[in-house]
């Protein structure tokens, strides 16, 4: 059921990079000011993560789920019916809400439930945020326009996503560390960084795909398909890895394969963009699940929805940095490929100072 609800999920970030340019010409807006919806969507969805996540703790997600499926479709059938720029921002938003919320609850039911095999189990939940993209985009680039596309995604998540989220539960009696006593940990705050800026990359390629690459036709095509299909792919099989080197060493070396493979997708040729964006996909998309498995080794899984929900809120900054400031930089025609690169080179260094501080037990 959580795989299934991250399909649904992964449409609102995956699937921009296919839906925006529709939007823009059907509204008659620019590439910066559609834009400011990715980064709308990376605000409200963290922000309702959080929000909600000390009650789906306590409560558990029967109830809340399915309330926030419904923000999630009529997020989808809104937009459909937007005839301005500020519905289109008010609709989208109000979804971006219903899919943070989802996020949090289909995410740590792998957290929760699979504590010997986080990683694996939280990769192959998340793999869903990458495949349900991957199936839906090729259909949305067919469309007529945003209203077709739109209005299809939102009658699918009205009739299926409401049902299929109401069966989610989470186990009883689990031990852990509450969301006030982690924050207080100085490695907690190294890692925080360290996931903001691991994700810049990630999301500069989702909102902006198209303009970094200067990939058109055939190949953008190709690459914007493969680049959600390979992020989910990646998620279960770097969750599996970290389940055996453990996931301090994943990341790192994942990081560092992250920072070249942005550079080879923003400065190689054709062919190899494509293939660098991919390995951007199967590198970079793996970072969310593996920081919450990370978060459920080290502050346990009784608060693991608070506690990760705190932790996402990184995506906010991410989708900052990742979407209006690389949109703002590009239409400048200033260089972003110094952000897209160096965030993840940064983002190692800090990885090992969290590493360091955990170890003498801060």
């Amino acid at each position: 059921m959580s795989f299934i609800v991250m399909a649904f999920n992964s449409l609102y970030q995956y699937s921009w990079s296919v839906l925006s340019p529709l939007i823009a010409s059907g509204l008659h807006i620019n590439f910066l000011k559609v834009s400011v919806a990715f980064t709308l969507f990376a605000i409200f969805s963290t922000a309702s993560q959080l929000a909600v996540s000390p009650l789906v703790d306590r409560r558990g997600p029967r109830l809340i789920a399915p309330l926030a499926s419904l923000l999630s479709a009529m997020g989808f059938l809104g937009t459909a019916f937007s005839t301005s720029l500020i519905e289109f921002y008010a609709f989208w938003s109000a979804g971006s809400v219903g899919e943070g919320v989802l996020y949090g609850i289909a995410s740590n039911a792998a957290v929760k439930w699979f504590p010997d095999r986080r990683g694996l189990a939280t990769g192959l939940v998340s793999l869903g945020f990458g495949l349900g993209a991957a199936v839906a985009n090729p259909f949305i680039g067919l469309s007529r326009s945003f209203r077709e596309a739109s209005l299809t995604i939102g009658v699918v998540e009205l009739a299926a996503l409401t049902v299929i989220s109401s069966l989610i539960e989470y186990p009883r009696g689990l031990r852990g560390v509450d969301l006030t006593t982690t924050v207080r940990s100085p490695s907690w705050w190294l890692l925080y960084v360290t996931f903001v800026l691991s994700l810049v990359p990630l999301v500069s390629f989702s909102s902006s795909l198209g303009r970094l690459t200067d990939l058109k036709g055939y190949l953008f095509g190709v690459a914007a398909s493969l680049f959600p299909l390979s992020s989910g792919l990646g998620r279960p099989a770097l969750g599996a890895l970290s389940d055996k080197l453990g996931r301090p060493r994943t990341i790192l070396a994942s990081l560092l394969i992250i920072a070249f493979s942005s550079a080879l997708a923003l400065y190689g040729p054709a062919l190899a963009k494509v293939v660098a964006v991919s390995l951007v996909g199967f590198f970079n998309g793996a970072q969310i699940p593996l920081f919450f498995s990370i978060v459920g080794d080290l502050y346990g899984e009784a608060f693991s929805t608070s506690n990760n929900a705190a932790m996402y809120t990184g995506k906010a900054f991410s989708g900052l940095l990742g979407g209006v400031v690389i949109a703002a930089l590009i239409e400048g025609g200033y260089g972003a490929g110094a952000l897209v690169v160096g965030s993840p080179l940064l983002a190692s260094a800090l990885m090992l100072a969290a590493v360091e501080a955990r170890r003498r037990g801060r």
